[in-house]
């Protein structure tokens, strides 16, 4: 590899991220504080849960523990931080990188609750405090429990998925060895408080403000240029046409297809419509049984046809949802050159 990951620091060492700052233990046990103030933990480490993550589930899970291995290293001699001890039963134990693994085991063994412990697992990224004491299990691995439990929301609530993390912090997933201290601390810790960077904030202003300039416009299209928009966000979306656009059907403009799940949609596009249209046509597709899904497409809704209720098989794409597919699938400019 030709990244090199961090360490834990040695005892002496800088700590990553800003001066020790101790956590309010009410605050940890609580985990979700209605703000974020006191939430500054000293610093972050990254922890792989077993090789090939074999612990993750049981200590995310059931357990809410902390799980390291290192089984050579001798219990007692790790508490009482004897590491030249330490260091001369691994050596004979075969390991290599003596000192690196020292500072990975006083990590595990002596890292106080102020420190944060992440991981990842089934897709998300899961965090937590730990207590300090550690237990020696039978299979000479070491556990930590929790305070509280492991979590993969932020502090506001929102799931932390991992597509919507950057790739600079998830690399921390590619370092070979068990923990490590995350580089991207700053970053971690705006992610787990829901703070979102000014210049963040101001490009979803900016596609707020262009997706409802894209929904005035969409009003003053003609019928025939809403239909061809409709049908362009479709197949934008991987879905094919498997019937004429318009053509002399009476009740669907649109039959689309999965090329994927071989589903069948049917949509019907009115450039103005109420909600006499809407009933009149969800009752025809209720008898249209070889579809999966019908949308009823619509830019000026009149007569009440805001307050209409979908169904399981029939959806409104309404004038907002419109003008975020087209923003989402690059179709702005069409739309903007239709205006112009």
């Amino acid at each position: 590899m030709n990244e090199s990951f961090p360490t834990c620091p040695a005892p002496d060492a800088e700590a990553v991220g800003p001066p020790l700052v101790h956590v309010k233990r009410a605050d940890i046990q609580h985990l979700f504080p209605p703000m974020a103030v006191d939430f500054n933990p000293s610093k972050a480490f990254f922890i792989k849960l077993g090789e090939g993550g074999k612990w993750e589930e049981n200590c995310i899970k059931t357990g809410n523990t902390l799980r390291f291995g290192f089984n050579a290293a001798p219990h007692e001699g790790c508490l009482k931080r004897e590491w030249d001890v330490v260091g001369e039963t691994l050596k004979q134990a075969g390991y290599k990188k003596i000192k690196d693994t020292i500072r990975q085991i006083e990590c595990f063994y002596h890292s106080d609750e102020s420190v944060l412990w992440v991981t990842f697992y089934a897709d998300r990224l899961w965090w937590c405090f730990s207590k300090p004491r550690v237990t020696l299990l039978p299979d000479k691995s070491k556990t930590r429990f929790v305070i509280g439990k492991w979590q993969s929301t932020d502090l506001i609530g929102k799931p932390l998925y991992l597509n919507q993390l950057s790739g600079k912090l998830l690399r921390v997933q590619r370092y070979q060895g068990t923990i490590c201290a995350v580089i991207e601390f700053d970053y971690l810790l705006q992610k787990l408080k829901g703070v979102v960077r000014a210049d963040v904030r101001a490009a979803q202003k900016a596609l707020t403000e262009l997706e409802q300039s894209i929904e005035i416009i969409i009003r003053d299209l003609t019928p025939k240029d809403f239909e061809i928009l409709i049908d362009l966000i479709f197949r934008q979306a991987g879905w094919q046409r498997a019937g004429i656009l318009g053509g002399p059907q009476k009740t669907l403009d649109l039959e689309l297809l999965s090329p994927i799940t071989s589903e069948r949609f049917g949509v019907q596009i009115k450039a103005e419509a109420d909600l006499v249209d809407f009933e009149t046509y969800k009752a025809s597709f209720h008898n249209m049984q070889d579809f999966d899904c019908f949308y009823f497409a619509f830019h000026t809704p009149k007569g009440g046809l805001e307050q209409a209720k979908e169904t399981k098989r029939v959806k409104l794409l309404r004038p907002r949802q419109i003008a975020h597919l087209v923003t989402k699938y690059g179709l702005a400019d069409w739309v903007i050159a239709k205006a112009g």
